[in-house]
């Protein structure tokens, strides 16, 4: 079953979008978003950046935020396998400000693009918004290189994402952007004119969303609706102008731009040759991890691209596993233990031992053994391969 693809024109992480975030991630049956990083990866506020997405979407919406970060073409083997499993995992997958051309850059060099096509086909749900509901087309407008540094119009290769599924287009975000005021900044600030010269050398339609306006493309449920402030224009064989609260069949949508009707994609199935490691290490039975791990590799030898993709998502786990195991777990627990120390030290000054020996002993329930000590008490984590250093209390 093909997923959904959101197009946001602008105004992602705004109150009038936080409807489409939520169809999108019911539809998705999840509650953890996805984010990449990439588009804005260049730009000396992205820790900023992202940490305002993560809040959006925690506040908004209630979900958890995992970030797929990839912020440099030069990243390491082990940053892009990472951001790769990461995406392949998602359920809902999220980008958006930024420059599309750097982002293409980044991503062409990681893969992403055709992962991102893959769990667009599986049926996740990908929302792109602005810079990146750009790179989501046949062609990509290098909005900054024209724009900004003043380059004769030209187009980019984009992901194509929607072409493997029947409805090949280009997409223009900020289709009405009107920030120029006395000069035209319209079809993503490029301009009518400009944009004009460069539709003449494309063979596919195009798709302009308006500002706070979104676009959905059910590809399950074979419809396009819009959402928003604003409407959302199709070009190519016609011109059709879709509202908010309107909703097209895609053969209709097709038809406008030129495409055909839509098809249904042929998804490779994931291998999963010799059972679920996810089961496997939830349940902590380590040898059948290993019999897991072992299958993929041999499945992997055998040539298929999707045990090699599957391979390597299971050994980022892993490794993810192991740092985690390796982390001293006082870290995450100290704040807590010395709260409840701090408690216990009081009932023990007003004579309440009883109760402050019940405080203890659910402590040591729990894996914390406390002594006291004339100079107060201390705490320490116990059990197999957890850290035993002393800690005041």
């Amino acid at each position: 079953m093909s997923g959904r693809l959101i197009l946001i024109g602008s105004g992602e992480l705004a109150p009038t979008m936080v409807p489409i975030h939520r169809r999108g991630l019911e539809a998705a049956r999840t509650d953890v978003v996805t984010v990449l990083d990439s588009p804005y990866g260049f730009q000396e506020n992205a820790d900023g950046l992202t940490e305002r997405i993560r809040a959006f979407f925690s506040t908004s919406l209630g979900a958890e935020v995992v970030v797929a970060g990839l912020r440099r073409v030069e990243a390491s083997e082990g940053t892009r396998l990472r951001a790769l499993a990461a995406v392949e995992a998602a359920r809902y997958l999220f980008a958006g400000p930024g420059s599309p051309s750097y982002a293409l850059r980044v991503w062409s060099e990681a893969g992403i693009g055709d992962a991102v096509a893959r769990r667009l086909a599986a049926g996740a749900t990908v929302s792109l918004a602005s810079a990146a509901a750009l790179t989501a087309g046949v062609h990509t407008i290098p909005v900054y290189e024209i724009y900004k540094v003043g380059a004769d119009p030209f187009w980019l290769d984009g992901l194509d994402l929607t072409g493997p599924l029947g409805l090949p287009m280009v997409v223009v975000p900020h289709w009405n952007n009107a920030e120029g005021g006395t000069h035209d900044t319209s079809r993503c600030y490029i301009g009518r004119r400009r944009f004009e010269r460069l539709a003449e050398r494309i063979e596919v339609g195009v798709v302009g969303i308006d500002e706070h306006t979104a676009a959905v493309f059910d590809f399950g449920g074979e419809s396009l609706a819009v959402f928003g402030r604003g409407t959302v224009t199709l070009l190519g064989e016609g011109e059709r102008v879709v509202g908010a609260g309107e909703t097209l069949g895609l053969d209709e949508v097709g038809r406008v731009l030129g495409s055909g009707p839509p098809v249904r994609p042929q998804v490779e199935p994931s291998p999963s040759p010799g059972g679920s490691l996810g089961d496997a290490l939830a349940v902590g039975d380590v040898e059948a991890a290993v019999e897991v791990v072992a299958a993929w590799i041999e499945h992997a030898v055998e040539g298929s691209a999707e045990a090699r993709r599957e391979l390597e998502r299971g050994v980022v786990r892993l490794v993810e596993l192991a740092v985690e195991g390796a982390e001293d777990p006082r870290g995450r627990i100290a704040g807590f233990v010395e709260l409840i120390l701090d408690l216990r030290a009081r009932l023990r000054a007003e004579g309440r031992w009883e109760e402050a020996d019940a405080v203890r002993g659910r402590l040591e329930e729990l894996g914390v053994e406390v002594q006291d000590r004339p100079e107060g008490s201390t705490w320490r984590v116990a059990g197999p391969g957890l850290s035993t250093r002393d800690g005041g209390g």
